[in-house]
């Protein structure tokens, strides 16, 4: 009889304390629209393939997008519930009044747009692209980085003829001869550039800007879903100390989603930093780019500025380590 109740005994004490772990391991669901088509998203990748969000308890769903743009438009529509984006498509979205808002910034680089054109089409030098085609991505951190560009070597964009293509279609666009230049970012202008070979001018955007890849959300998931973020957060932390330790697994993970050679990503590599945080001057960016986007005429000039200090949201970082 003794053995009898000692084993009820013992088996109600597991059973507590599975319940405990269970519920202390509980498991959260979130979707994350993420740019696959982008170095600066290697974070996302390696937790992805790492696990380490399931060690955080954390189920990812990745719907992927061929550019942050997108992957915000799908949040704004709340087809997802985080998504990858770079820093001008959340001003512009700020502008249409969409609650965005920046949770981390998880890479960033000096190096990831670049300028590429043809020589064969008279360009041998920034000036010569006055009077060519040249192709960018309309409302993203392309176009402000072709505006400053343009400013340094004193171009009107007026003396341009500009046209939009998604970045996955500015490589076919320039190698055929459709658009005499391009400005994206990496790995497109690594691609064309080999394609290219020496018929190639690039020309580094260096000193010009800096891109923050970023983590962003719309206000309401502040309220109700900050666990969920956290290991989101904790995941891509993770995934950057790996990154750290392991580059070349790391490479060859990046490589194999984005669908290309381990080589051309080796190429670009260290022109990218992955740290997870916020950057003191990153409201200080996004006010320089809400500025230029009224001078170039894409948000209206009677728009009210949004507060940019609102756009970013500091406060889940401070539990991710």
């Amino acid at each position: 009889m003794f053995r009898i109740y000692l084993g009820i005994g013992v088996l109600t004490i597991l059973l507590i304390v599975g319940c405990g772990k269970r519920e202390s391991e509980k498991f959260y669901k979130i979707n994350f629209g993420v740019d696959i088509a982008t170095i600066a998203a290697a974070p996302v990748y390696i937790a992805e393939s790492k696990g380490f969000w399931t060690q955080n308890s954390l189920e990812v769903t990745i719907q992927p997008f061929v550019s942050g743009r997108f992957a915000l438009d799908a949040l704004i529509g709340k087809a997802v519930e985080a998504a990858t984006v770079a820093d001008v498509p959340v001003v512009l979205a700020a502008y249409q009044r969409h609650p965005v808002r920046i949770v981390a910034t998880f890479s960033n680089s000096e190096k990831h747009i670049n300028m590429l054109a043809r020589k064969d089409k008279g360009i041998h030098k920034p000036e010569d692209l006055k009077g060519k085609k040249v192709a960018v991505t309309v409302g993203t951190n392309g176009e402000f980085v072709m505006d400053l560009f343009l400013e340094r070597y004193r171009i009107k964009r007026s003396e341009l003829r500009v046209v939009s293509l998604s970045p996955p279609d500015m490589v076919p666009a320039i190698i055929e001869g459709k658009v005499d230049a391009i400005f994206t970012w990496q790995p497109h202008i690594y691609n064309a550039q080999k394609k290219l070979a020496d018929n190639a001018l690039v020309v580094s955007t260096l000193g010009i800007y800096s891109q923050p890849f970023n983590v962003v959300v719309l206000e309401d998931l502040l309220i109700g879903g900050k666990e969920k973020l956290e290991r989101l957060l904790k995941g891509l932390n993770a995934a950057e100390k790996f990154i750290k330790t392991n580059r070349t697994e790391s490479i060859e993970i990046v490589a194999k989603q984005i669908g290309v050679e381990n080589a051309t990503i080796e190429n670009i590599w260290d022109a990218y930093t992955f740290e997870i945080g916020i950057d003191s001057s990153l409201v200080e960016l996004l006010e320089e780019e809400g500025k230029w986007a009224k001078r170039a005429g894409i948000v209206q000039q009677d728009n009210k500025e949004p507060e940019y200090g609102k756009l970013v949201y500091k406060q889940i970082l401070l539990n991710v380590e």
